[in-house]
């Protein structure tokens, strides 16, 4: 079956209406009437138009994702729905002033929510006009991100790179319309939307919809909805694998939106007998590989609907999941920022990033090596590694937030012995923790201000 077909077929209707999408809340049939109801009232059916998706509830995302299909409108979709993110997105990317959102967020003053509740959708149109379909490749999401690897920015995502990437890993995954899916990350990032809202839509499966933050919620939803498939990110597994986490029945754990650390999939495949799928990827290219991490971590096994390879040490992709603003060469392929080295016909290894080497008093510095010999100490829970221009602004300087007890001085000391001087961080600040967003990506402007703060010990 074509994409385009698929489509249609997605279109026409439920083929199990009184099922469950968002387990004992919105059945299937819920969601045709959720997109009919964007569709007829809040979307227009001339002028193109982007709106400002500020929901939570992954069965209205699916039902406005539906039914933008058959309108030309563009769902802008913020990493956090606070008036401080909105006002920022809004300089790069203009809204209409009417944001749609399930709850009363805080936005800016001139702007004036439409909020969306279940009495509003079961008093409007029940019939979803198929009478259209947008081309494949028309954008139709856009993703304001955080800027955990670069400054913040707007991603477009066409209708091909979703709903492809959806079809492609509940195939992949083998999802079936018995399989319920809990997710601990947000709806609102991109592998949220994928694996815990699009994927589970296109294979008729059931998502248990819940906010889950701490191990003992996670470990609530597992024991009472035995789902098959855990989505999750590295920090929620680091909690499991602390606590005393069992895994019923499931299938896979999937794991994405930050690097997961080694020993924590060891620890969490110790305790439950289940290895952690990592999927390597990101919002501007979507998904490219997977790994499973039992015992050892292996390599990445590029996905085989795309095409890759190393040019000059850096991962070149050809994919239907890449965004339209990434420049392609010739060929088609995009070179990404991930350094690799190729380890077998079908694997690659990430070494780091080409975008975290600097250059300090003419000397390259690698920030996640620096990373990586600070965390390899055993006192130290997690760290952070930036640079930022010294005063002059021709000059890069490194600092280090580590959570730790250690004092400052002893990190110092024991990079002195391992790193040449210019390489060691100029600012090593102590705290608990780093601070993290729900997907567990670090915020860098919280870190930078933090760094920055003599307040901290």
């Amino acid at each position: 079956m074509s994409f385009s077909h698929k489509l249609q077929e997605l279109l026409t209707g439920p083929a199990q209406p009184e099922k469950d999408y968002a387990l004992s809340k919105y059945t299937y049939k819920d969601i045709y009437t959720i997109a009919a109801y964007f569709q007829q009232t809040v979307f227009s059916r001339k002028n193109e138009e982007a709106i400002c998706l500020c929901v939570t509830d992954r069965a209205i995302i699916a039902g406005a994702l539906l039914a933008a299909l058959t309108r030309p409108v563009t769902l802008v979709i913020p990493h956090d729905y606070s008036a401080a993110v909105i006002d920022r997105m809004q300089k790069i990317q203009k809204i209409s002033k009417a944001i749609v959102s399930d709850s009363p967020p805080d936005l800016p003053n001139d702007i004036k929510p439409l909020v969306i509740d279940r009495h509003l959708i079961d008093s409007g149109p029940d019939e979803l006009d198929v009478s259209f379909l947008r081309p494949p490749e028309s954008v139709f999401v856009k993703l304001f991100t955080g800027g955990s690897t670069h400054s913040p920015r707007i991603w477009s995502k066409t209708i091909r790179n979703l709903f492809a990437e959806s079809i492609y890993h509940a195939k992949k995954l083998n999802v079936t319309p018995d399989d319920k899916i809990v997710a601990t990350v947000p709806p609102n990032h991109i592998y949220g939307l994928l694996f815990s809202v699009l994927m589970p839509f296109v294979a008729s499966a059931a998502v248990i919809d819940e906010e889950l933050s701490y191990p003992h919620e996670i470990q609530n939803a597992i024991n009472q909805n035995q789902p098959e498939i855990l989505v999750s990110i590295p920090l929620h597994y680091k909690m499991l694998a602390a606590a005393t986490c069992t895994t019923g029945d499931l299938r896979y754990a999937l794991s994405s939106a930050a690097r997961l650390d080694a020993a924590d999939s060891r620890l969490f495949h110790e305790k439950t007998g289940l290895g952690i799928t990592e999927i390597f990827g990101s919002t501007e290219t979507g998904g490219i590989a997977t790994r499973l991490c039992q015992e050892n971590q292996p390599d990445f096994n590029p996905f085989d609907c795309i095409d890759w390879k190393a040019e000059d040490h850096l991962l070149a992709i050809r994919s239907d999941f890449i965004s339209p603003e990434l420049s392609v060469d010739p060929d088609g392929f995009f070179v990404t920022n991930d350094k690799v080295v190729i380890t077998a016909p079908n694997a690659f290894r990430v070494t780091g990033r080409a975008d975290r080497i600097i250059k300090v008093g003419g000397n390259r510095v690698d920030l996640d090596e620096i990373r990586s010999i600070i965390t390899a100490m055993p006192e130290v829970k997690d760290a952070a590694v930036i640079c930022t221009p010294n005063k002059s602004g021709r000059e890069n300087e490194i600092h280090a937030l580590v959570a730790t007890g250690m004092s400052a001085s002893d990190i110092r000391h024991y990079l002195q012995q391992r790193i040449p001087g210019y390489a060691v961080p100029r600012r090593i600040r102590i705290v608990d923790k780093i601070p993290v967003s729900s997907a567990g990506k670090y915020k860098n402007e919280e870190i930078k201000k933090l760094i920055e703060s003599d307040s901290v010990r």
